[in-house]
């Protein structure tokens, strides 16, 4: 059991100058919705050939993390490049290459910061689809994500389910509305810690970046494998029992996480 870790910023949206693009942009899907953080709002294309995220940073950075939200490739491979020019063709630094698609959401983390370079792209050419077009919700490069040092407790409880508007009327007739299926649900807690373990401060500052259950982030729930959610924290509200008489340990933390969107209806 790995490490957790999160993260909110992305340079594609914070630096000034910062642009994106998609290849065979479908004009009612447009590539600015790649920046928002409501993934719901997603890019898509008229094709499924050669498709290509090209970022401009503004100036050159050293990116390590990766992440590409909400998406329906279906499998196969991406890479991702960085460039010396603007026409994504000079001074190509094949950075990844042949990395394995998975499902829904996916990140890429660079063990070592790659050389600074302005121009960034993932290559989407060997990926697949079932659908007749690419769908993206969000992208996301940064530098490395915030790491929680403190591993939550061995046993996690993990929920899955859809969410429903459902009216009935007097006589038992259901009239249904079908809004998210396939959510998944995390519940994360270090029951008793010593206060120099830092638990509580670390979640402090993960509440304030997001200002508690306001804005969604990506969530790594362990940093040696390759799953990641895009999560909303499901209270507004950090609660943790600080225990008197025992110099200064603390316990009860917990952290509950829901996905923002997954297998959108």
């Amino acid at each position: 059991m790995g490490k957790v870790a999160y993260c909110y910023s992305d340079w594609i949206t914070a630096l000034a100058g910062a642009a994106i693009t998609i290849t065979n942009e479908d004009s009612n899907y447009p590539d600015t919705n790649l920046q928002n953080e409501q993934i719901a709002l997603c890019t898509r294309t008229t094709a499924k050939v050669a498709i290509k995220l090209q970022i401009d940073l503004g100036s050159a950075k050293q990116p390590q993390f990766f992440f590409i939200g909400n998406h329906n490739f279906s499998g196969g491979k991406y890479d991702i490049n960085s460039y010396t020019a603007a026409d994504f063709a000079t001074g190509k630094t094949a950075v990844e290459a042949n990395k394995a698609v998975r499902s829904l959401d996916m990140f890429h983390y660079e063990s070592a910061a790659p050389t600074a370079r302005q121009y960034w792209e993932w290559d989407f050419t060997n990926a697949t689809s079932a659908d007749t077009y690419f769908e993206i919700g969000r992208a996301m490069i940064y530098t490395p994500y915030t790491t929680i040092t403190d591993i939550e407790d061995y046993i996690k409880p993990r929920g899955y389910g859809y969410r429903n508007i459902i009216n009935e009327t007097a006589y038992g007739t259901r009239w249904v509305h079908k809004m998210t299926k396939n959510r998944e649900r995390f519940e994360l807690q270090w029951k008793e810690r010593r206060a120099a373990n830092s638990i509580h401060t670390e979640m402090r500052t993960l509440y304030e970046t997001v200002y508690g259950d306001a804005h969604p982030f990506v969530f790594i729930p362990d940093v040696s494998g390759t799953a990641c959610y895009y999560v909303y924290i499901e209270s507004p509200e950090l609660l943790y029992s600080e225990i008197y008489g025992t110099s200064g340990d603390i316990g009860g933390v917990k952290l509950n996480l829901v996905e923002a969107v997954r297998g959108k209806v």
